[in-house]
């Protein structure tokens, strides 16, 4: 089909152009929808670890509905969870054993994820801030893959071996559009806002998601109490003598 633009149109478009270059870009603005029942669960891939949660953390729902506000490609999103509401005792941390992400599909399609668990920059206890690349949990990719639309609660396995003993951040990295032509929504929990979920993306700072988003983005960990190994001290030291 043939469009027609006027000469003053294209002056707007070159204009609109200019506004969103990569340094001063902006997402576009969210759209809302509409809760449709409870969201199916999904189980995403083998599950690397087989254990049973004794507690979950971070925005768990339920979603009040879903925000349409995906921008891949790298749209990057973080959730705070903190290891203190497991109650572990001792010299414990939780370690993460499964992922969740709450998402609408308007389509059956793949979308590529990333999913890591970050650092937090704890300046401000009140209000932790996730440090991007700052790997407590290292990065392992997913599809989340959908054979029709719906609402969906994606369970995605993390490699064993990361306790964390502090506040620190679930990331969740939608790496491409995949081969949705319409990108999926992120379940919102209105009861949760401010100092809990963020956004980054290539055409933007990192920023607080309560600015943007009427809620938080529904996005938990399952965890486990584990052991953290205190280390001796000097205990180097004294293994430097045995091999001088």
């Amino acid at each position: 089909m043939r469009h027609g633009y006027s000469f003053a149109s294209i002056l707007v478009l070159a204009a609109l152009a200019l506004v969103t270059s990569p340094g001063q870009a902006a997402k576009p603005a969210p759209v809302r929808g509409t809760l449709r029942g409870t969201p199916q669960q999904v189980v995403v891939g083998s599950q690397l670890q087989s254990v049973n949660a004794t507690c979950v953390l971070g925005v768990i729902g339920p979603p009040s509905f879903p925000m349409f506000y995906l921008y891949p490609p790298e749209d990057q999103y973080y959730t705070l969870i903190d290891p203190a509401q497991c109650e572990c005792s001792g010299l414990g941390g939780v370690s993460v054993s499964t992922a969740h992400v709450m998402l609408d599909f308007p389509e059956a399609c793949t979308i590529p994820v990333r999913v890591a668990v970050v650092a937090a920059d704890l300046s401000d206890p009140q209000c932790p801030i996730p440090i991007p690349g700052q790997y407590l949990c290292p990065p392992v990719e997913h599809d989340l893959s959908v054979s029709e639309a719906g609402q969906y609660d994606f369970s995605l396995p993390i490699p064993a071996g990361c306790c964390i003993t502090q506040k620190a951040f679930l990331m969740i990295t939608f790496v491409t559009g995949g081969d949705c032509g319409s990108w999926p929504g992120l379940m919102i929990d209105t009861a949760v806002c401010g100092c809990v979920s963020y956004n980054a993306w290539p055409g933007g700072d990192l920023y607080d998601l309560c600015g943007t988003l009427p809620g938080s983005p529904v996005m938990y960990v399952d965890a486990v109490c584990c052991g953290v190994v205190p280390a001796l001290p000097q205990s180097w030291g004294k293994i430097k003598t045995l091999y001088r």
